[in-house]
């Protein structure tokens, strides 16, 4: 009887990937577009990039805030995708840091451009994802981070106000 080689693969084009891949979810790339679009979509001389986030927060009384909620949007799209809540918890840290320095005029939006707190999720994000983590709901979180946005909307205008007071009153 004669013996049959054995072959593996019939042609080199048959050989499997040594990677598997994972379709990219739809809610990751929504991440890693608004952090780009936020820190890092301008160039300026010299090589440094800033995002509008610096930009936006110039407007008085809402610049922040509409930053914030985009920021904040990145936090839900994370917490759904499953990542764990420590990674959450350190991305509303990264948040909450921006926001409450970044309502400080001027100096805040300064702030805002070297920070790059949505740069910093993104790392968290992309460092920390696997598709075998479970898609959950996010409602209660979500109600969580409107009524944070509102506080610091709220502690924001009054601390403009005191900075106000405080600079009027050397006059």
């Amino acid at each position: 009887m004669a013996e049959i080689p054995y072959k593996m693969f019939e042609s080199e084009s048959d050989q499997r990937p040594s990677r598997f891949s994972y379709p990219e979810p739809l809610r990751l790339r929504r991440i890693r577009f608004l952090s780009q679009l936020l820190d890092q979509s301008i160039s300026l001389p010299g090589g440094y990039r800033i995002g509008w986030d610096p930009i936006i927060g110039l407007i008085p009384g809402v610049g922040d805030l509409i930053t914030a909620a985009l920021s904040c949007y990145m936090v839900l799209e994370a917490y759904q995708l499953g990542l764990p809540k420590r990674v959450i918890l350190r991305m509303l840290i990264n948040l909450g840091v921006e926001t409450v320095v970044g309502t400080i005029p001027v100096a805040g939006d300064v702030f805002d451009a070297i920070w790059k707190s949505n740069l910093r999720n993104l790392n968290l994000v992309e460092a920390s994802y696997h598709p075998s983590h479970k898609e959950r709901s996010a409602l209660a979180l979500a109600v969580a981070l409107v009524f944070g946005l509102i506080l610091i909307w709220i502690a924001s205008i009054a601390m403009v106000v005191f900075l106000a007071r405080l600079v009027l009153s050397f006059f």
